[in-house]
């Protein structure tokens, strides 16, 4: 849906007011009046100010605010971005001792919000542990975000650039913070559903609040197994199959992830990193890489267990069935803790790793050649992986 992405040069404007102008942000999830951004040293604003995240001047009645310090971009209270642990988002975002008043308690991994698998040490609480697994597990890498996406020209699945600017903070790539609204518990009122994410070649707009948008409308999803379930689907603990109610975040993720883009990722926790990433042909338009048989491509792969196996083989998998977002507390790649139901374990790459994943959870035998998995199926292998 079309709202703008305010940069907040003039954001004093915003900030006098002692209530929040109407419109997309105070629709959001940081500017809503019941749950938005309250910061512990500045509860004389109302919760959802802007005022809670911007320092329009150098000071309140006086003195500045905690935290306090010189100057940051877009008038932020604190440096906008450091490292893969230290940024502006963790200073909210985070377990005990953050800024946000009574916390945040809803933003664990995707896995357990969405998939339901609660297991004890199988998720991350809140999203800067998410993004802390650097000895080991995986995270999204942010420095990379900045070095290979931010400030430069990329090209989206069906070959369209696009970019962003250079400064602004790596998780703005994926959240506009001033759009995004909650996702968890999934919620469908009047038609929209709540998603806290914006396509970084459309940051302007929310994605995957429209049903146009959804998992649904590309046709060919099926929904995983709840954890634990055979009964209950992702990502609602319900008996809906199709996608819509999950945004298609395969069309966000392949606005940097395709057969265009070529990223050199430094991630400490990559496999025989740092190196370039798999590039990735989702969607069967273009021809630089081969057609991934996970996506849009027909494929049939025989001996598949349920709920795949009762729709047949052409089934397009969405990229968070099988990764986390934001990162995971013991596999590699981002892979989920759980699959279709299912614990997985993935923290090398041995053959009994890659069984506990493939076999154990989507498909129902070995390989006829008594090959390890990953030697021939990865994103990006010949035939697609298959």
């Amino acid at each position: 849906m079309r709202a703008g992405w305010v940069w907040l040069g003039a954001m004093a404007l915003c900030a006098l007011a002692t209530v929040a102008w109407a419109g997309p942000y105070t629709d959001s999830a940081h500017g809503d009046a019941g749950f938005g951004v309250l910061r512990s040293s500045v509860t004389q604003y109302t919760r959802g100010h802007c005022g809670h995240c911007h320092e329009q001047h150098a000071s309140i009645a006086g003195s500045e605010p905690s935290p306090s310090g010189g100057p940051d971009a877009y008038l932020l209270y604190e440096t906008n971005h450091v490292s893969q642990t230290e940024n502006f988002c963790f200073t909210c975002h985070t377990g005990a001792g953050g800024n946000q008043v009574g916390g945040i308690s809803i933003n664990r991994s995707y896995t357990y919000n969405f998939g339901g698998d609660t297991t004890p040490g199988s998720y991350d609480s809140d999203i800067a542990a998410a993004f802390s697994h650097t000895m080991s597990g995986s995270s999204h890498h942010l420095d990379s975000i900045v070095s290979q996406v931010l400030g430069k020209t990329m090209y989206d699945a069906d070959n369209i650039p696009w970019s962003l600017p250079a400064d602004i903070n790596p998780c703005d790539a994926c959240h506009n913070p001033h759009l995004v609204k909650r996702n968890y518990p999934v919620d469908i009122s009047g038609g929209l559903l709540g998603t806290a994410v914006t396509r970084p070649s459309d940051p302007d707009n929310l994605w995957g609040d429209d049903s146009s948008e959804r998992a649904s409308a590309v046709g060919w999803y099926q929904a995983p197994y709840w954890f634990g379930r055979t009964d209950r689907y992702e990502p609602d603990n319900d008996t809906v199959q199709d996608g819509s109610n999950l945004p298609d975040y395969n069309r966000l993720c392949t606005d940097c992830h395709n057969d265009y883009n070529t990223i050199y990722s430094e991630n400490p926790m990559l496999p025989d990193g740092p190196r370039n990433l798999r590039k990735i042909n989702w969607t069967a338009t273009s021809g630089a890489v081969t057609a991934d048989a996970h996506g849009v491509v027909a494929g049939s792969p025989r001996k598949l267990q349920m709920p795949y196996s009762a729709v047949g083989g052409n089934i397009i998998l969405g990229c968070l069935d099988c990764h986390e977002p934001h990162g995971t507390p013991y596999n590699i790649y981002l892979l989920r803790s759980s699959v279709n139901g299912k614990a997985v374990h993935v923290t090398d790459e041995t053959d009994t790793a890659w069984l506990s994943f493939c076999q154990n959870s989507c498909h129902g035998r070995k390989h006829d050649w008594k090959v390890g998995c990953a030697g021939c199926h990865y994103h990006g292998a010949a035939r697609g992986g298959f």
